[in-house]
C-alpha cells in the first residue's frame, strides 16, 4: 500500500488518441477525478465505448476531426476497458488509482515510480497476457529501488 496521504487530482489530463485505427497507446494509468480525454486523429468515425465494473461506463460515437471525449472516473479500478464497436480490433486498457505511485512501461519493459519514501512496498504487475504479478522493492533514503517481474504462462 502507498503511504497515508492526500493525493491531489493531476489538472493536466490523461491522453487516449485513436491513430491508424489503434489506441493510442494502448494502456494508460491515472488518478481517480483525473480527465481522460480521448481523441480522434483518424479521417474515420470512431465508437468510444468504456466498459468498467465500478465506474460510469460510456458508449459515444466520436466522428473524423471531432471534439475529445473526456472522461472522469471517481473510483479506483484495475483494467477499465476501451473499444471501439465500429473497429472491433480496436482496445486499450485504463488502470485508475487513488494515488500516483503506478506507472506504465516503456517498450523495453522498463518503469519508474518517483516520489515514495524510504520503506519497503509490494508493486503489482501486470500484463494483457499473462498472470499478474507482485514484487517487493525497498526504496531507500534516496529514493532508488528496484524490483524485476517475471511473467508466467499460466492463468487463473
Amino acid at each position: 500500500n502507498p503511504p497515508a496521504g492526500d493525493y491531489p487530482t493531476p489538472d493536466k489530463p490523461v491522453i487516449l488518441d485513436q491513430v491508424g485505427c489503434t489506441y493510442t497507446p494502448h494502456v494508460v494509468g491515472i488518478q481517480t477525478n483525473q480527465a481522460l480525454e480521448v481523441r480522434n486523429s483518424d479521417p474515420t468515425m470512431h465508437n468510444v465505448h468504456s466498459i468498467s465494473r465500478k465506474n460510469k461506463s460510456a458508449n459515444k460515437i466520436q466522428m473524423a476531426g471531432g471534439a475529445p471525449i473526456t472522461q472522469l472516473f471517481a473510483k479506483a479500478e484495475e483494467r477499465l476497458r476501451f473499444k471501439c464497436d465500429v473497429h472491433p480490433w480496436m482496445s486499450a486498457v485504463v488502470f485508475v488509482s487513488e494515488h500516483p505511485f503506478f506507472a506504465v512501461t516503456d517498450t523495453a519493459g522498463k518503469f519508474q515510480i518517483n516520489g515514495l519514501p524510504a520503506g519497503e512496498y509490494e508493486v503489482k504487475a501486470w500484463h494483457e497476457q499473462y498472470k499478474d504479478t507482485t514484487g517487493t522493492v525497498t526504496v531507500d533514503a534516496s529514493g532508488a529501488g528496484t524490483v524485476n517481474f517475471s511473467f508466467s504462462t499460466a492463468t487463473e
